[in-house]
């Protein structure tokens, strides 16, 4: 597989995953795994995405497989996040639906998803 395709790959998987507050280790669970290093490949562009575990991982994610192979990967409404576009056309914020439930571990898993995605935001990789 060509190096640059398997880097975005890489990229998609890790976006999906981290917007949606899953750990490497519960994805490589999910898919039925040893250990999580065999799916840390995946993210890393080490190893090729089998189709299996890519239909999977959409399934999971409710995606197209294409949206985890696309060399342009969208982040759209259908999972609740929005693109709002400053005035030179490049993305300015975004914005995040969170469930609260008045449960303290309810408030603390969304502050920590929010601060991943604000990290992405930050390195400019969302």
């Amino acid at each position: 597989m060509d190096t640059a395709l398997k880097s975005h790959i890489a990229e998609n998987l890790r976006k999906h995953r981290v917007l949606r507050g899953y750990t490497q280790e519960y994805i490589a669970e999910y898919l039925g795994k040893k250990d999580y290093t065999a799916y840390s490949r995946y993210e890393q562009g080490r190893s090729n995405l089998k189709m299996e575990d890519a239909i999977r991982l959409a399934e999971l994610y409710e995606v197209d497989v294409q949206e985890l192979i696309s060399i342009a990967p969208s982040v759209n409404h259908s999972y609740d996040f929005s693109k709002k576009v400053n005035g030179n056309g490049q993305s300015g914020q975004i914005s995040v639906l969170v469930d609260l439930d008045g449960s303290s571990s309810n408030l603390e898993n969304s502050i920590s998803r929010l601060k991943k995605i604000n990290d992405l935001i930050a390195r400019h990789e969302l």
